[in-house]
């Protein structure tokens, strides 16, 4: 039997998602169509006429916009209706299409085929299967109830998103408040995200994790006024009371 021929990709965004999957997509020689508002102003060619050849739609724009975009597009173009649609929102459940949640952060920085082949998705366990939408596409895939998908990203944006304003936060004190380059501090990054990576359960380390009483108040006394006080106290009592329970 022949290899089966790779499925018709339209891509409906021009952010970062968006050209992120079109990479992806184009190094594995998948046809890929991208179409955008703005794509549109320029040429005039509407999504009905663009996605015309497309078998499966990504629908890449912000979650808050999918399903006004999707019921007005369905209702202008009824044909549009008879193609697979996806969503690649996290939290995001309606049956106006499938969701499909990459598990990575993407930057500004477009990646190789190894770190896209590697990026897990998370799928809904009523929907269609990863591998019956993207059959040319090596990724491993996981699929989860639909009403635990809001729990899920939730956590995805504590432990990805937060992460991110404490560094920043670092960054910018390091360098305006101290005097310290912010390339000094990326060893220190690489070494925690190792840490994590080999042993989850033991990475916390510091006063926290020593219960070191008398540099924890000279932190939170070094941070009185600033916001980021409270995020430590709060962080102090997650903490405290992971200890006491049983």
């Amino acid at each position: 039997m022949g290899q089966v021929p790779p499925l018709h990709y339209g891509i409906i965004g021009d952010g970062r998602m968006a050209r992120h999957m079109a990479r992806y997509l184009g190094l594995l020689g998948c046809p890929v169509t991208a179409w955008s508002r703005k794509f549109e102003k320029q040429t005039g060619v509407s999504v009905h006429e663009q996605f015309s050849q497309c078998n499966v739609i990504l629908t890449l724009i912000s979650d808050d916009a999918i399903v006004p975009f999707l019921s007005s597009m369905t209702e202008k173009h009824p044909s549009l209706s008879e193609k697979k649609w996806l969503h690649f929102s996290g939290a995001l459940v309606t049956p106006l299409c499938s969701g499909f949640h990459p598990l990575m952060t993407f930057g500004k920085e477009l990646y190789d085929l190894t770190t896209y082949s590697n990026i897990p998705f998370i799928c809904e366990a009523n929907g269609p299967k990863f591998s019956d939408i993207f059959p040319h596409l090596p990724n491993p895939s996981f699929q989860i109830p639909p009403e635990l998908k809001t729990l899920y990203h939730s956590l995805c944006v504590i432990s990805g998103n937060f992460t991110v304003i404490l560094w920043q936060k670092l960054f910018q004190d390091f360098a305006k408040k101290i005097g310290i380059p912010i390339e000094a501090a990326f060893p220190y990054l690489r070494q925690i995200a190792r840490n994590i990576e080999a042993h989850p359960e033991a990475a916390l380390t510091g006063p926290l994790q020593r219960g070191d009483t008398k540099t924890i108040t000279a932190n939170l006394s070094a941070l009185e006024g600033d916001p980021f006080q409270e995020i430590y106290t709060a962080f102090l009592h997650l903490v405290q009371n992971e200890r006491k329970s049983p």
